[in-house]
């Protein structure tokens, strides 16, 4: 199993994830985050850079098979821009748990929707379900 990591310009973020949920490829995690590129401190006029505002996608697949899809899918979407048009990095993942069922390793990473699991019951309280005085 792997983790696919990526940073990418934001304007691609909706062209990514339409690509990856075409591959099957679900479970995904998006963050903002900002940074700074390996464009240097200072511009060509000497002038400060300014952070970056960008889009953090972690994917946990599981196998290399999948991993290369995933890379495809975000690299097809985003190499065009030349500067600035991210970074993707992996690494292995030693487990995974799916917290509602225990599932654990693939089938934690597999979709529910053919999947006979019944929900676990809870209960929530909000201040809607509270009456005020």
């Amino acid at each position: 199993m792997y983790m696919l990591m990526a940073v990418i310009n934001k304007n691609n973020l909706k062209n990514v994830l339409e690509d990856l949920f075409s591959n099957n490829i679900e479970g995904i995690t998006v963050s903002d985050v900002i940074g700074k590129g390996s464009f240097g401190l200072t511009e060509a006029d000497n002038n400060p850079t300014d952070l970056v505002a960008k889009a953090k996608l972690e994917i946990v697949v599981s196998n290399g098979e999948t991993k290369n899809i995933a890379m495809e899918c975000i690299r097809s979407n985003c190499h065009d821009l030349g500067r600035g048009a991210g970074k993707m990095w992996w690494v292995e993942v030693g487990g995974v748990e799916r917290i509602r069922t225990g599932e654990k390793d693939k089938d934690a990473l597999t979709t529910q929707i053919n999947k006979k699991i019944q929900n676990v019951p809870y209960m929530i309280t909000t201040q809607i379900d509270t009456p005020c005085s």
